[in-house]
């Protein structure tokens, strides 16, 4: 196990691939962990060198300021930091909805760092219908509508299994914090979270768009607003797919990524 201390974090990270690679770091959504990229470290490592970090208070990284520095803002500023601390000065980044969103300002703020993007399930603001559902859930609440638990028979679900110990590192209780921060992230500010959406054309590294055509936490047709928003993008729709086209369509979503950094990903030693 890999830990960097990053700011006020003891962050986690894994490593794969030969360090003579081209850097590539894969940020995980809300609620996961870098095990969520377990489909694409190793087709992607033969050609990167791949980072993969627990994002704070996720997987065993801590979050010694609790839910006042639980935002995505934050955790932009965070991967920025864990960059330095690697010596990375140029990289192709790679995240999944809240690994997306982060982007944008990681984009905005370190220009140098960016060499290429991926954004998966990724959105310019919250919807307020969205807001308002989720920011009105309970921590078993979320544990139901997002990881379907308890299941029928009233026992745990897989679902539900894998999100609490993908966090037992800090505590078998710890999916509760990070469920209860999780909630509050839904009554943040829009600046909390997001830059304004007339920012977003001064992003200069070329994104690619990747979502599912049946995602129904964030439409596809989002998406597609998404790309005539920024100044150079592409858009994959992957079909018969939901929120995470990276773990339902592993193949697909691997082909799209490694077509993309190949035509479009020209690192800076």
């Amino acid at each position: 196990m890999t830990f960097e201390t990053v700011g006020d974090l003891h962050m986690y990270y894994e490593t794969a691939g030969s360090a003579d690679l081209p850097p590539m770091l894969l940020l995980h959504g809300l609620g996961q962990c870098a095990a969520s990229w377990r489909n694409q470290v190793g087709p992607l490592s033969e050609r990167f060198r791949v980072v993969v970090p627990d994002l704070r208070e996720h997987g065993r990284t801590n979050n010694p300021r609790g839910a006042s520095a639980f935002n995505l803002r934050q955790f932009a500023s965070d991967v920025a930091n864990l960059c330095d601390c690697l010596g990375i000065r140029n990289a192709a980044f790679c995240g999944m909805s809240a690994g997306s969103i982060l982007q944008s300002t990681l984009a905005l703020e370190r220009p140098d760092l960016v060499g290429a993007a991926i954004w998966s399930s990724g959105t310019y603001f919250w919807p307020d219908d969205l807001r308002r559902v989720t920011s009105a859930l309970t921590v078993d609440g979320l544990a139901k509508a997002f990881f379907g638990s308890p299941g029928p028979d009233g026992k745990p679900s897989a679902a539900f299994v894998d999100f609490s110990s993908a966090h037992a590192a800090q505590g078998d209780d710890h999916w509760r914090t990070l469920a209860s921060d999780f909630i509050a992230v839904w009554s943040h500010p829009h600046e909390a979270d997001f830059p304004r959406e007339e920012q977003l054309v001064a992003i200069e590294a070329p994104i690619l768009l990747v979502h599912g055509d049946r995602d129904d936490t964030i439409p596809v047709e989002r998406a597609q607003k998404f790309r005539h928003l920024l100044k150079d993008a592409e858009l994959c729709v992957t079909p018969n797919t939901g929120h995470n086209p990276a773990e339902e369509r592993p193949g697909i979503f691997n082909a799209a990524v490694l077509d993309f950094l190949e035509r479009r990903y020209h690192s800076i030693p």
